[in-house]
């Protein structure tokens, strides 16, 4: 089992390769921290070249720790090659509703490019194989276009469809009216 120790908040970093990239409103999280502590630890990895520690398991709840005034934090230190904290993070925020489609699509992308199959990825993260596959097609669209096509109420199926265009340009002019 591994031990959990306190960690100064000054000793951590964000993992570059974090799926989720909008930690949200962290306000109430705060408040809950202040008000009961931290009642789950942080998963961390040591960065030897920088002699911190990267957050694999826990960036909102240092983040929410800081902006609580606490000064260290409880965190499990774990090793992990890259591609097992690609597949930790993935499989820890996949599920969230608050993850965009698009970050989820850009998560299944680096497990990819990390040399996972759509298989592994699919085994990993508990998503089927067809929407690992047609998450992937998402990072091929206009990343700007893609996110005007959803705030304009567009579905993932449409995008989805989206992809099947050969033409990029086709695919842009869709996302400009879709939704």
């Amino acid at each position: 089992m591994n031990e959990i120790v306190m960690i100064p908040l000054d000793d951590l970093m964000h993992h570059p390769d974090n799926p989720r990239k909008d930690l949200g409103d962290l306000t109430e999280l705060a408040e809950s921290i202040q008000a009961q502590g931290i009642l789950q630890n942080l998963t961390v990895v040591k960065d030897i070249v920088r002699n911190k520690y990267v957050v694999v398991i826990g960036n909102r709840r240092m983040e929410a720790a800081k902006l609580a005034g606490l000064d260290e934090v409880p965190c499990v230190i774990s090793t992990m090659d890259a591609k097992e904290q690609m597949a930790t993070m993935l499989s820890e925020n996949m599920h969230r509703t608050d993850l965009t489609p698009y970050e989820q699509a850009e998560g299944f992308q680096m497990m990819m490019d990390l040399g996972f199959t759509q298989k592994e990825v699919s085994e990993k993260t508990g998503f089927s194989e067809k929407t690992v596959k047609d998450r992937i097609k998402l990072t091929k669209l206009n990343k700007k276009k893609f996110s005007q096509a959803i705030s304009q109420g567009a579905t993932i199926m449409d995008l989805i469809e989206v992809t099947k265009l050969d033409s990029k340009q086709d695919q842009n002019d869709v996302l400009e009216v879709a939704g």
